[in-house]
């Protein structure tokens, strides 16, 4: 054999085996890849739901009477005044402190509107006095005494209103 024919032998042989080996990876990588494989299969129909119905059903609105209402925010207030008295102190949590002065007060707005218009007036130097804790409250930043100073003024309103404005004595005025 000559050596010119030994050189495109190996040539011919050599490309074969590029050749051989490109058409398997070309193959291994359309075949094997996994999201090639998973674009060509057929998914499943999805089955059709029907549309849902909806009817809002419309309750009878039930009315309550100015006195339960009374009571009700009577309580409310009774119970956030308590848990701010219990929240009013240094090493409580500020957030807490504001929503019970905020709640207390709410209700105690709430029970204003349900009264009379004297006894309403009657209610406005308490009112005026809660609103102050709010603002003392909400401002922040307070100390010892600040503390002992707004409990023992949360005590003194919630007496009075106790003593002035239960419902006991407070049911013939309500609207």
């Amino acid at each position: 054999m000559s050596r010119r024919s030994q050189v495109t032998g190996h040539r011919s042989q050599v490309t074969r085996i590029i050749l051989l080996s490109t058409l398997c990876l070309l193959l291994t990588t359309l075949t094997g890849c996994e999201a090639f494989v998973r674009k060509f299969t057929r998914k499943p129909k999805e089955i059709k739901r029907e549309e849902p119905i909806i009817e809002p059903q419309v309750y009878p609105e039930t009315s309550v009477s100015k006195e339960q209402l009374y009571m009700d925010y009577y309580l409310f207030w009774q119970t956030w005044s308590d848990e701010a008295l219990l929240h009013l102190n240094e090493n409580d949590n500020a957030k807490k402190q504001k929503e019970c002065a905020y709640e207390a007060l709410d209700n105690l707005l709430k029970m204003q509107s349900l009264l009379s218009e004297q006894k309403a007036k009657a209610m406005e130097p308490l009112v005026a006095e809660f609103k102050t804790v709010k603002e003392i409250v909400f401002a922040g930043r307070l100390n010892g005494p600040d503390y002992e100073y707004l409990r023992l003024k949360v005590e003194r309103i919630k007496s009075r209103l106790s003593r002035n404005f239960s419902f006991l004595k407070i049911r013939k005025d309500l609207l």
